[in-house]
């Protein structure tokens, strides 16, 4: 008995340890989550409840973890403004924190039974790396057990004696390791010595990680990379990459070689920056951009186009920007409403107007259209066209399977009606990842992009 509300969704059904179902059942609005333990009559009960201002994470949903005392359960909530565990009662509705600290869990590993030892990984030290801790149920003795600085993550043996952990950081390739269950290497699994080698051949930039304040009193954290005979007193191009969307990160020191380097090689600096909307920074900044999706994050690629314009190095006349889904939506945004501060711009696929994108993504952000219509018009770039300064840069897929080609058409179509001249091209029959198995498509893609900017910033 899921109650008579229709308009509700049951987003995940579990089995319990006893035998019983857990229906999580969450309202249109995503912003209550109730978790009903059914047994196979029929007969419910309510046993959690999570209830937030904004909206609840839906990853957060897949945490959920029956203990094996068959009274209590592991969740992970917001509800004290961070992303955090919690053990909560199975039948007398409980609710005790686990985790706690200005800091956000970003990924739950298990629970060794045996030592009462939960295992997680975090956001602990900086928003823009990760580590592998382990904790009491009952939230005393944290201990990190991860100890080189950047991205780690970790698998554990089903026994939670040991684990292997996964590093990488902006300048070392991915790293593997054996460990017990205390952090103690036991061997190396991956070195990656045969790629390292052949980088150790080329001569390459390394990717700077900076924060600074916007006007508005913001600290936002990014990296540039800059080319590898980059000389101070010359004035560089800057190409800005960006995805911005809800909880994510692309800021974030973790190893990784795109086009970005050759670009640096024809002598562009590239600069990442994550804006307000984004993850590991707890639930007031990555939610303040609720119910107007794209107006704050525009801000701040804007904000942070001024930043480098400020620099000594960097040509203010030539900062172009570029981004993918919803990083093509605020790219659409920044060259619209910040058609000052950008010469060009590339949007894939890019998403125009909130009301042609699904409504459960939509709706957890910006409710309905019916309810925040001002949210949903006042940050659509197709009702900002007649804005558009710079070259501009529109591809879609005609088959995208997550944001309808009908975006990019009707943008297209605002760009005309306001007379603005901009490149628009279509790769026929491809999906939202516009790519194919036999590689041409990502080739054609990437060099068209390429010489676009080369003609253009």
């Amino acid at each position: 008995d899921v109650g008579e509300e229709t308009d509700q969704y049951l987003p995940r059904i579990k089995w319990s340890n006893t035998n019983e179902l857990i229906v999580y059942r969450l309202n249109r609005l995503q912003n209550k989550l109730e978790l009903l333990l059914s047994d196979a009559l029929g007969n419910t009960k309510l046993v959690y409840t999570d209830q937030n201002k904004y909206y609840i994470e839906e990853k957060d949903f897949d945490y959920l973890t029956f203990l094996p005392d068959n009274k209590s359960f592991i969740v992970v909530s917001e509800r004290d403004g961070y992303n955090h565990l919690y053990i909560c009662g199975l039948y007398d509705a409980s609710v005790k924190q686990i985790t706690k600290g200005n800091w956000d869990v970003t990924d739950y590993l298990g629970y060794n039974t045996a030592k009462k030892t939960v295992f997680f990984q975090a956001a602990g030290i900086h928003p823009t790396q990760r580590e592998v801790y382990s904790i009491k149920i009952n939230g005393k003795s944290k201990t990190q057990l991860s100890t080189k600085v950047g991205t780690n993550s970790a698998n554990f043996s089903k026994s939670f004696k040991y684990y292997i952990n996964s590093f990488s950081n902006a300048a070392t390739p991915t790293i593997v390791t054996l460990h017990d269950a205390k952090g103690k290497k036991i061997r190396t699994l991956l070195d990656n010595k045969k790629l390292n080698d052949k980088l150790a051949e080329y001569t390459i930039g390394k990717k700077e990680f900076f924060s600074f304040k916007t006007s508005q009193g913001v600290e936002l954290n990014g990296y540039m990379l800059k080319p590898a005979n980059f000389d101070a007193s010359e004035k560089y191009p800057v190409w800005m990459y960006q995805y911005s969307g809800p909880n994510s990160q692309t800021a974030t020191d973790r190893w990784g070689m795109g086009w970005e380097y050759l670009m640096a090689q024809d002598g562009i600096i590239t600069v990442v920056v994550d804006g307000r909307g984004t993850g590991a920074r707890g639930e007031a900044f990555r939610k303040v951009t609720y119910k107007e999706l794209g107006k704050l994050e525009t801000i701040d690629q804007i904000e942070t186009a001024k930043h480098l314009g400020s620099l000594d190095f960097v040509d203010a006349e030539r900062i172009g920007i570029w981004g993918w889904s919803y990083g093509g939506f605020m790219t659409l945004n920044a060259m619209t409403k910040g058609a000052d501060y950008f010469k060009a711009g590339i949007a894939v696929a890019p998403v125009t107007n909130w009301r042609y994108y699904d409504n459960i993504y939509t709706e957890r952000f910006m409710r309905t259209p019916q309810e925040n219509p001002t949210g949903y018009d006042n940050n659509s770039p197709i009702n900002h066209a007649d804005k558009l300064k710079g070259k501009l840069l529109l591809i879609h897929g005609s088959a995208d399977d997550n944001v309808h080609v009908q975006n990019s058409m009707e943008m297209a179509e605002a760009l005309v009606q306001a007379g603005k001249q901009f490149d628009y091209f279509i790769y026929t029959n491809r999906n939202h990842g516009i790519y194919d198995y036999s590689g041409k498509t990502r080739m054609h893609l990437y060099t068209k992009m390429y010489n676009f900017i080369k003609d253009n910033l």
